[in-house]
């Protein structure tokens, strides 16, 4: 049987969702497919959910000023908004970082979106418990929200199942490229007929791409009682450790002990070691004295060799369109990541030039064959 679709989408995480459902309320014919249920594996499955805007890269940070702006409006107001809980978050860099972080205020504070430097002497006991004496500056994000991924991801997944078809529990067994806007999905029974097709499945997307250059990394997630309250994340660039509270008493931080493959599926699980790490990050960033393991997760997620997303048609005349790389902050992305596929997708279905904008996440150059066309049959 042969089923005729705009655009499908393969992945139903919150990047895949959020693509799918924005061209689905654009009124594109619409199928997004995912192996599994939407929401409930992948890196979504386990996802912190962190929405702020600093990051070192200016572009990364362009990107999530970008994104937390579109998280108001469309399709992202009425799904976001029951996901997000505003907390505000703090970011901790070494004392040779103020120009920087003063650049990223000067371009990027706002009324809508608040940032500015805090004395760590205002976050003792006030906004964060004890924090250790340590020399650091200190931005303050008062709008930053922690997220639900998992629910972020299921409300797009139904904005989807309204407006086009959500193939959930479905194994994708071929992509065949049949021209640059005609590309056949086979599943178990029958072939969705396609102009394009996104490619949002993280660590898995190799198996899609041919010549990609990406990897997957393991995220270990601890949730760890404290004796202390918690009140907001908190990030400390210096030892690159982080927490979010997830309840009054219950932290969540990444460990350090980390594995890289070519698949998700390759990755050993986790150890002994990640546990101690955790015990050792929470004492510093909170001096809590006896913080104690719940669980580790087994978080992961998909890196590009410059840490960048991947964003972009993988060759002049394919109808692939690949969406992945996120490195851990595809749910504060995903809005931007969503406008942004719809507006290459716009273009090149009514057979316009792209906009020469967010050129640099072009998902071409971390492609090992510049010219890949081909579909993959795996």
């Amino acid at each position: 049987m042969l089923m005729d679709y705009d655009v499908a989408v393969i992945g139903a995480g919150i990047v895949g969702a959020s693509i799918a459902a924005r061209l689905s309320t654009a009124g594109l014919a619409v199928a997004l497919i995912d192996k599994g249920a939407a929401g409930a594996g992948g890196a979504s499955a386990l996802s912190g959910g962190l929405v702020r805007l600093y990051d070192p890269d200016p572009l990364l940070m362009d990107l999530a000023a970008f994104s937390i702006d579109l998280m108001d409006d469309g399709i992202f107001a009425n799904t976001y908004a029951r996901a997000l809980r505003r907390s505000g978050a703090i970011y901790r860099a070494a004392p040779e970082q103020m120009d920087n972080l003063c650049r990223a205020i000067e371009q990027h504070a706002s009324p809508r979106y608040p940032m500015r430097l805090i004395a760590s002497r205002e976050l003792d006991g006030v906004q964060f418990p004890h924090c250790p004496d340590q020399a650091r500056v200190n931005l303050y994000e008062p709008h930053a929200c922690i997220g639900n991924v998992r629910l972020a991801t299921q409300l797009l997944a139904d904005v989807v199942r309204r407006n086009g078809l959500l193939l959930e529990h479905c194994e994708v067994r071929a992509i065949d490229c049949k021209s640059t806007h005609e590309v056949q999905i086979r599943l178990d029974e029958s072939t969705l007929r396609c102009r394009a097709v996104v490619v949002a499945a993280g660590g898995w997307s190799r198996q899609w791409v041919p010549g990609l250059q990406l990897e997957t990394r393991s995220i270990p997630l601890a949730r760890v009682l404290t004796d202390t309250e918690c009140r907001m994340p908190l990030i400390d660039a210096v030892s690159q450790s982080y927490l979010i509270p997830l309840t009054r008493q219950v932290v969540q931080t990444g460990c350090g002990f980390r594995d890289t493959q070519q698949s998700p599926d390759d990755l050993p699980p986790t150890d002994l070691r990640n546990r101690q790490n955790a015990v050792e990050r929470v004492r510093q960033l909170t001096g809590c004295m006896h913080p104690e393991v719940l669980d580790v997760l087994p978080g992961f997620d998909s890196y590009s060799p410059d840490g960048r997303p991947l964003l972009g048609f993988v060759g002049e005349d394919s109808p692939v369109f690949l969406a992945s790389g996120m490195s851990g902050l595809g749910f504060k992305f995903a809005p931007g990541i969503a406008q942004i596929a719809f507006e290459q997708m716009q273009s090149r279905l009514l057979g316009q030039e792209a906009s020469a904008g967010w050129s640099a996440l072009c998902s071409r150059r971390a492609m090992q064959h510049a010219d890949v066309v081909a579909g993959v049959q795996p």
